[in-house]
């Protein structure tokens, strides 16, 4: 995953995180099923990359 940056995807899972939290505490069904569907999607993308670096190191 070259040109993917950790620090920067690690910001966004972590302000995703807080949208999901914020679409709970509004009890925004929507809101909640988008930024989950978008934070499962960082999650995986992240563990990705970490899986990537293992096997090339």
């Amino acid at each position: 995953m070259n040109g993917i940056d950790k620090n920067t995807l690690d910001e966004v899972i972590a302000k995703t995180f807080k949208e999901v939290k914020t679409a709970v505490d509004g009890h925004n069904e929507k809101s909640i099923q988008m930024y989950s569907q978008a934070l499962r999607a960082l999650v995986e993308l992240r563990q990705q990359i970490v899986s990537e670096e293992r096997v090339e190191a």
